[in-house]
């Protein structure tokens, strides 16, 4: 399940106002004026429906809605993954509450393809990009920027330590549209954006060439060569094959394709515009009831008088992106990296850290343990092998996994039932201990399959009558909740034969309630909570 955040009234004309907004009341951040008006409608029509209330706030860029709702003179904004990313940095500490669903209702996702889209018969490749000319959605955005940089950072001649990563891409391309960009330190990145004055390069649609459908016009217009985009940029702005036809995608082995391969073609797959809210006191529940019943009346193919995921002529993707299909609810756990991912947030880490720190990062394994004991093992570890292992630490396996999730770590030793959890997480097991062998006598370490364990049931000999069939009330003690031996076998076994989990008369079962009869023969002793008052 995931989550959606909601917007605020006259917020660019009375603060005071918003920030007096009623609890029931979700202050929604924009940043244009067709995104404002189209705000204002949507808090018609959900006045309309006595549904919870929204109001607009206004603002000028992404940037100043993620501080106007960290300081809550707003509730909510969507993001692109590369603003998810900021949004969840210090010192704003915002996390995505509502995916954008797409795809098909029979194949939705959660998730676009970043794509490079040329004209057909232009004469290069993915690796022939230096001196060509480039379109760009924004600074700092993922399919824009974000992974097309990532993808080009060996060809860049990038020194860190001598110039920002905007510096190197000024002089890879001859000339450049990427709106968001400080224009007067990097001219060449503004020079073929179309705005007037001051709108020249702008963070909004004040720049035509700004967003998805922008940068594409850009390549239409033949102001750039290359335009860095999303999979249904195209389909978006050229309904028609024949003229979808005359564009063409490049790939990562330096082939290209049609555009309707992007599936096989592609410069990366890319997490989903999410709606971001604070972290604390977010109104997550009053945001999600919002989106729920705005999805339910005016998404796709509900209404003609509003449509959620639409635009009007000369418009795309206000406030939503114009292809989406609805939301979905992300879980309260989840935050920015999390939802992110390990991957892109390697991308990022690559454009933010020096040659040296990248390679650095590539020949180290970055060990989780565990626990101060497991802690202590891995410094030791650590040491023998001259930092070539490095230590991340967690209490917990699964908060061990989400560290590997979140690319904050690389491996860690799992029990098959979490290999199971840790599988439907998206993780792999790539190395599997090799006990001492029960049919071989030889200690060499040699190729072969792996044996596994046997899981037992243990007792005192002084209980001869105890048996398997007469364990019921009785005192039991587990490993830990969902570990194999301990927990996922018998219990299984016992779920099986008498359809409950009300077995023992108390336990010992680390990970379950410690309030619970489970946990009642446990030795550690509980957190010492503070006297109040």
């Amino acid at each position: 399940c995931w989550l959606f955040v909601g917007p605020s009234l006259f917020g660019l004309f009375l603060p005071g106002l918003c920030l007096a907004a009623p609890r029931k009341n979700v202050r929604w951040c924009t940043i244009s004026q067709p995104e404002w008006f189209k705000c204002r409608r949507w808090q018609w029509r959900m006045k309309k429906l006595g549904a919870p209330s929204i109001t607009c706030v206004r603002r000028a860029f992404a940037l100043e809605c993620i501080r106007a709702i960290a300081e809550k003179k707003a509730d909510a904004v969507t993001l692109d993954g590369g603003m998810v990313f900021e949004a969840g940095r210090d010192p704003y500490k915002l996390r995505p509450v509502a995916a954008e669903i797409y795809g098909t209702k029979e194949s939705p996702q959660t998730h676009y393809y970043a794509v490079a889209v040329v004209k057909k018969g232009s004469n290069f490749q993915l690796d022939q990009l230096q001196g060509r000319k480039s379109c760009h959605t924004g600074l700092g955005r993922s399919a824009g920027w974000i992974i097309p940089m990532g993808i080009l950072r060996p060809y860049l001649s990038w020194t860190e330590s001598l110039e920002p990563l905007q510096g190197a891409v000024a002089k890879f391309f001859s000339a450049s549209c990427v709106p968001c960009i400080d224009r007067q330190a990097y001219p060449n990145l503004c020079q073929l954006c179309k705005g007037e004055g001051e709108n020249q390069c702008a963070c909004s649609s004040r720049e035509p060439y700004f967003g998805y459908s922008g940068a594409f016009k850009c390549l239409q217009d033949g102001a750039g060569d290359v335009a860095f985009v999303k999979e249904t940029t195209v389909f978006e702005n050229l309904p028609e094959k024949a003229d979808r036809d005359q564009y063409e995608l490049l790939c990562l082995n330096n082939s290209r394709a049609p555009v309707d391969a992007f599936k096989e073609c592609h410069l990366a797959q890319v997490p989903s515009h999410a709606v971001v809210a604070r972290s604390v006191d977010g109104k997550e529940d009053l945001i999600w009831k919002l989106l729920s019943k705005a999805q339910e009346k005016f998404g796709k193919n509900k209404s003609r008088s509003f449509q959620l995921f639409g635009s009007p002529p000369g418009q795309r993707d206000l406030l939503f992106k114009d292809s989406a299909l609805g939301f979905l609810r992300i879980p309260s756990k989840v935050d920015s990296a999390l939802y992110l991912g390990s991957r892109y947030l390697t991308t990022l880490k690559n454009l933010r850290e020096t040659a040296e720190e990248v390679k650095a990062r590539y020949t180290r394994v970055v060990w989780c343990a565990v626990g101060p004991e497991e802690q202590k093992k891995c410094q030791q570890w650590s040491q023998q092998s001259g930092q070539n292992v490095t230590c991340a630490t967690a209490s917990t396996t699964d908060d061990c996994i989400v560290l590997v999730l979140k690319g904050e770590a690389d491996a860690l030793n799992l029990d098959g039932g979490y290999i199971y959890t840790a599988g439907k997480c998206g993780l792999v097991p790539v190395l599997a201990e090799n006990r001492k062998s029960s049919k071989h006598s030889s200690l060499d370490c040699v190729l072969r399959p792996t044996e596994g364990y046997l899981a037992v049931a243990v007792v005192k000999k002084a209980n001869e009558g105890l048996t398997w069939n007469s364990l019921k009330d009785k005192k039991s003690c587990h490993t830990a909740v969902d570990r194999t031996a301990g927990w996922n076998i018998p219990m299984g076994l016992i779920v099986n034969q008498t359809g409950s989990y009300e077995f023992f008369s108390q336990s010992c079962a680390p990970g379950a309630d410690p309030k619970s009869r489970l946990c009642a023969l446990c030795a550690g002793l509980l957190p010492q909570h503070p006297p109040s008052g």
